[in-house]
């Protein structure tokens, strides 16, 4: 076993009370708390997402290996403004339903603090769902799915009576182009209205990192670019698009640190790297 990568890597502390075995695209959700915990530790935080930060600290993982891989504030940045599209939804749906797709080990349930009204479904790989048990645990209107959202199955246990919005931060570009219309096809025709939230990849953005992927994740690969947002349209009648913005033109760079801020609004006037990153809204 290679250990200098994330790969099933296990062994870092002995000290440290939880093991966590993973493979594949899962090892992703590792790169993403880590970059949450960074984020809570930092002058500048923009989640003080503290649980995250307790479960990195919780885990026998030598997350050094993760600082190679691309900026995390870039994640973080992510990462809050689905939160603030969830407490939209929210507060206008006060008994919807919250579905977090490909959730790993996130906290959002945790930053948002949703009322007992509403349903929250977290899904993943069976194997995550064991990891993310050890951390957050069901009950008051909170659930654990184990399924691979291209499953069939697994949406029939959720209500489809109640207005719902789903997240999808940083999976679907690990699913193909027919996958992703398939899993929107299953949403709206389960729920009887609500919002889908996501982010896409351009084809150059995912060739620029194919080599840092491969190096870090072995086994793991981007699989939809998006380089004509018209295309993401199409895949579902019943979706309009109400939000899209380049994640460099943010409202939340402007909390980070002045020099990331800097390069971040200078990538958001550049054509070539603004819309490597974007971040979409459906409504249905």
């Amino acid at each position: 076993m290679n250990r200098s990568v994330l790969h099933d890597y296990t062994v870092s502390d002995s000290n440290k009370a939880n093991k966590i075995i993973l493979s594949g695209a899962q090892q992703t959700l590792l790169i993403t708390l880590y970059a949450k915990a960074l984020d809570n530790r930092s002058n500048h935080s923009i989640l003080h997402d503290k649980k995250a930060d307790e479960i990195v600290r919780s885990i026998d993982f030598d997350f050094d290996r993760a600082q190679g891989f691309g900026s995390k504030n870039i994640l973080v940045v992510r990462a809050k403004q689905f939160d603030e599209w969830v407490n939209e939804f929210i507060k206008s749906n006060p008994n919807g339903i919250v579905l977090n797709l490909g959730c790993g080990l996130d906290a959002r349930v945790a930053r948002i603090k949703p009322s007992p009204t509403v349903d929250w479904f977290d899904l993943d790989f069976p194997e995550v769902i064991e990891e993310r048990r050890k951390f957050f645990p069901d009950g008051d209107g909170y659930h654990m799915i184990k399924s691979s959202m291209t499953e069939p199955g697994w949406i029939e246990s959720i209500p489809k009576n109640r207005p719902t919005i789903v997240v999808a931060d940083g999976v679907l570009e690990y699913l193909t182009e027919d996958e992703v219309r398939i899993l929107f096809n299953r949403i709206t025709s389960h729920f009887p209205s609500g919002q889908v939230a996501f982010d896409v990849m351009s084809s150059a953005a995912m060739k620029r990192g194919k080599k840092r992927l491969k190096d870090t994740m072995p086994g793991v690969e981007h699989k939809w670019a998006v380089d004509n947002i018209q295309n993401v349209d199409e895949l579902d009648p019943k979706l309009k698009r109400i939000d899209v913005f380049s994640i460099f033109g943010s409202k939340y760079v402007v909390r980070l640190p002045m020099k990331e801020r800097f390069i971040y609004r200078l990538a958001s006037l550049v054509p070539n790297f603004k819309n490597t990153i974007r971040l979409v809204r459906y409504e249905f």
